[in-house]
């Protein structure tokens, strides 16, 4: 690991609150999620003392050290490239797109061009905090919608923290998905804890002893029906929490899985589907509405993205 020690001084008002906050607060040029996965690490200590928990109050004035990791900034160069993107709207401090499925949000390894980054650092100056330049929040690479790029470090925060902690109704996110199978209630909402698979790292599940909090609420908006038991449904969802996979693991969770989603889903195609369900080639989960107050110019903005055409073919066969 190629390291280096970024040093702040924690100030007495910063006594009492979260310990991952005041180092947002120091460090504004590394995004909090990466901050927390840094003190988890043991990579934060404060006053020479290894603080573990990014919950932890701070209890004392004094410097605050990281070992910073900067392997991740030389594994691949940020590459403008010409990829369409479609706007929905742009200020001084924020681009709302309408990401495409299959399109990965940014640079890791195995993606190291062709991501959504790649597209918009061609065409717009973005925010440089931390691992994910301009990235405040994720759409997985098979998951389309609307989406949110910051393009200045202060949005990027404040965005960020929105995102994190959900404040009230600051902020709202609405999806669309196609099942298979239907609810055993109409409506509701699934709170659960939601952590890493204990045996597929790349999955999540339900674990009612540990994880994250997980809240989503749901509505079966129609249902159509191909034997007494079999059946495939079009659900409207609303995030209360933003983990990772949730919707998919929370379908899942439900008997519900979506059409498509090649981690939790594949198991459920059978031959009495027709062929557009059985080769149907993403998760069929589409982030169609996004509402928030803007921090910057407090007023209410909504922004709605029509499903896709793959989607679309889903829903007319339910009609």
């Amino acid at each position: 690991m190629t390291s280096q020690v970024l040093s702040q001084y924690a100030e007495p008002d910063n006594i009492g609150e979260r310990l991952d906050k005041v180092l947002a607060k120091l460090f504004p040029k590394i995004s909090r999620s990466e901050l927390q996965r840094y003190i988890r690490s043991g990579c934060v200590s404060l006053n020479d003392t290894v603080i573990k928990e990014p919950s932890k109050k701070v209890k004392q004035s004094g410097t605050i050290n990281i070992i910073y990791d900067t392997t991740y900034a030389n594994t691949y160069e940020l590459t403008p490239e010409d990829i369409t993107i479609e706007v929905l709207y742009e200020d001084e401090y924020i681009i709302v797109i309408n990401k495409p499925a299959g399109l990965v949000c940014h640079p890791a390894p195995g993606h190291k061009s062709g991501t959504l980054v790649n597209a918009l650092a061609g065409r717009w100056q973005l925010s440089d905090m931390g691992e994910r330049p301009g990235i405040v929040h994720r759409l997985d690479k098979d998951t389309s919608g609307v989406m949110i790029v910051a393009k200045t470090n202060i949005a990027h925060a404040t965005f960020a923290d929105l995102f994190a902690n959900h404040k009230g109704t600051q902020i709202r996110r609405f999806y669309t998905c196609f099942v298979f199978g239907i609810p055993q209630e109409k409506e509701g909402q699934i709170n659960t804890l939601i952590a890493r698979h204990p045996k597929n790292r790349q999955m999540f599940a339900v674990n009612q002893n540990n994880g994250k909090q997980a809240i989503t609420l749901y509505k079966t908006v129609k249902t159509k029906f191909y034997t007494a038991t079999k059946s495939i449904s079009k659900i409207d969802c609303e995030l209360l929490t933003g983990r990772t996979h949730q919707i998919r693991v929370h379908m899942q969770h439900i008997k519900c899985p979506l059409i498509g989603d090649q981690i939790y889903g594949k198991r459920y195609i059978e031959d009495i589907y027709s062929d557009l369900i059985k080769n149907f080639n993403r998760q069929a989960l589409h982030s169609h509405k996004l509402i928030f107050n803007h921090p910057f110019f407090n007023r209410e903005m909504e922004f709605i993205s029509p499903m896709p055409e793959d989607m679309q073919k889903l829903d007319n066969e339910l009609a």
